[in-house]
């Protein structure tokens, strides 16, 4: 009797392409839930960023506002029939009619008079 060597079986290959295709779909199923996964906390941190930036403009503005109707009411007092008084109360240094304003300098340094610094003039 002649032995025959051993003939590889048919049914082995069925086999690892019965356990390729589940694999890869499973593969393919759990690489789309990370991709959902990490998409979703991107999605998540740039909507609370947005609400985040909608707050302090939010609050920007309403600083604003109420600093323009201060001003709008300030602007209407000054415009009321008390306004010119309140005008003076405010300036502390109101220059009366016909008078000229004199504004004191502090007396320059003594430097050397060279050609790129000649000595000062005094005004009159």
């Amino acid at each position: 009797m002649v032995t025959r060597p051993p003939q590889p079986t048919v049914a082995a290959a069925p086999v690892s392409r019965d356990l390729l295709y589940p694999s890869l779909g499973l593969v393919l199923k759990v690489a789309g839930v990370v991709l959902a996964a990490v998409s979703l906390t991107k999605l998540s941190l740039a909507h609370q960023q947005r609400l985040d930036n909608h707050l302090a403009v939010s609050a920007h503005l309403k600083l604003q506002v109420q600093r323009l109707e201060d001003r709008q009411r300030q602007l209407d007092r000054l415009f009321s029939l008390e306004g010119q008084q309140e005008v003076f109360q405010q300036e502390q240094q109101w220059i009366a009619p016909n008078r000229r304003r004199i504004v004191w300098l502090p007396a320059p340094t003594s430097a050397p008079a060279t050609p790129s610094n000649p000595t000062p003039e005094r005004r009159r």
